[in-house]
């Protein structure tokens, strides 16, 4: 039932989307596009959408002036940011190592983040870096200030690292084919995104990633490479301590976004949580993240003064420093938390679903921090629990389980100069089917469909009213 909802809005998009682009209305033909891309990142039944990607070729044919590219005689490097974090996220590591190489490096980014970005503001500081900042006033004003700026610096290379719906970006880094190199770092690669075309190499930070991209996404295996990455952590970052007293306590860590911890019929995740704290009455159990609660208020009421909740903070290192394990999330991992534990030298306890967590960290299947059931897990961490020199053990297998900031660096410039790196990818054909069936899930039908339809997007109302309706009802409520 939820396919028809999504299917018939989709269509009525796309039709809105063509129609439009042939008024040369661009900018209602373009915010239909990026609702429908929203939808399909929301549902995520499918990984692409080739009519999307053809309203935006066509766009970009339209709309951009490619001005007159000259050679260089040196390095010229945009990297444009969508999210314009500060360190969440991987913008900052490869801004780091792209002003270390020397390059002259032109990062872009949204003017809302002037000035919320200190540590990316620190540490590029005495490299040749300039900024730029786009406003976000319409579609097409950020189209024409993105390519600007390709036409002021006339860039040799170019990354693209976004959103999975940014059509203003995606339209420039599609005009500038054969004029400059363009990368596309691939974070949200589990999901649908846009973009198909804005790139001529797709930066896989993973083997299932690249696996996705060459047998769902048909990305030619030849503009596929692998580059893994770490997590930056700032371990100056002081410890703001634990929302109860740890003495005598073993505390077991998890945290992300809390969507990630539901969607499983079974519960599973808070069932381990729940056998975990059964079982060992010295331990306490800390999540830290947003979202909906409900499951953490059970086990608040069930164990009185040892499940506690947090906002996410800035010294999660410390934090998992203070920890004794590392519980990740279940049915959805956390990739960078679980390189934030083995920065820290905890073991993430990950219960396997499907392939999704393969190929986060080197020697994975080694480091057994893996396991197949519920049963096997918990039985692993009673034992962890209760055997200091068992739980040395298993983090000493931890080790050199990450590629480290110099070697990324190292390959990233191999990247920039020849378009590869030292590390080759596994192209084996996973099956994703239960994986999205745990979106369809999840996903609220209508009430999903209409959160897509927001206050920038009221170009789209004398057509799509009833959504924008819908989601006013629902935030009213």
């Amino acid at each position: 039932m939820e396919n028809k909802k999504v299917e018939k809005v989709i269509e009525e998009l796309k039709k809105y989307a063509e129609k439009t682009l042939h008024a040369k209305k661009y900018e209602n033909s373009l915010t239909a596009i990026e609702v429908g891309a929203k939808i399909l990142y929301k549902y995520n039944q499918i990984y692409k959408d080739d009519e999307f990607e053809h309203f935006l070729l066509e766009i970009s044919n339209l709309l951009i002036n490619k001005g007159e590219m000259k050679e260089k005689s040196e390095k010229i490097v945009v990297f444009y940011d969508g999210f314009g974090l500060d360190t969440r996220g991987l913008a900052l590591i490869f801004l780091k190592a792209i002003a270390e190489l020397n390059y002259k490096l032109i990062y872009v980014t949204k003017k809302e983040s002037i000035n919320t970005q200190p540590t990316i503001k620190k540490l590029l500081s005495g490299y040749q870096v300039t900024y730029e900042y786009i406003r976000d006033s319409n579609r097409i004003n950020r189209i024409k200030e993105l390519n600007n700026v390709f036409l002021k610096y006339n860039p040799t290379d170019a990354f693209l690292y976004t959103t999975p719906y940014d059509v203003s970006a995606i339209t420039v880094f599609n005009a500038f084919k054969g004029k400059i190199t363009r990368y596309q770092i691939d974070l949200t690669d589990h999901a649908f995104w846009l973009g198909i075309n804005a790139f001529d190499y797709c930066i896989s930070l993973r083997d299932l990633g690249a696996t996705i991209e060459y047998n769902y996404r048909k990305i030619p295996k030849e503009n596929i490479i692998f580059l893994p990455y770490y997590a930056y952590i700032d371990k100056n970052e002081p410890f703001q301590g634990f929302p109860f007293d740890s003495e005598g306590k073993k505390v077991i860590f998890s945290g992300g976004a809390l969507y990630k911890t539901l969607g499983d019929t079974e519960n599973k995740y808070y069932k381990i949580v729940d056998h975990i704290l059964e079982n060992n009455v010295d331990t306490v159990f800390l999540y830290a993240g947003d979202g909906d609660n409900s499951q953490l208020l059970l086990l608040q009421k069930k164990f009185n003064n040892r499940v506690f909740h947090i906002s996410e903070r800035k010294d999660l290192y410390q934090v998992m420093l203070h920890s004794t394990l590392y519980l990740n999330t279940y049915p959805m991992f956390g990739g960078l938390m679980m390189h934030y534990a083995v920065s820290a030298h905890k073991i993430p306890i990950t219960l396997k679903h499907n392939h999704d967590a393969d190929g986060l960290l080197f020697k994975q299947d080694q480091i057994k921090i893996e396991y197949e059931d519920i049963e096997t897990l918990e039985n692993d961490v009673d034992k962890l629990l209760n055997d200091k020199n068992y739980l040395k053990s298993r983090e000493d297998l931890l080790l050199n389980s990450e590629i480290t900031e110099e070697k990324f660096k190292k390959e990233l410039n191999n990247l920039i100069l020849n378009q590869k790196t030292n590390y080759l990818i596994k192209l084996d054909y996973v099956d994703t089917n239960d994986f999205r069936k745990e979106f369809m899930s999840r996903f609220r039908g209508i009430d999903d469909i209409s959160k897509s339809f927001g206050k920038k997007d009221l170009v789209l109302f004398k057509n799509f009213w009833r959504y924008f309706l819908i989601n006013l009802k629902n935030k009213l409520k």
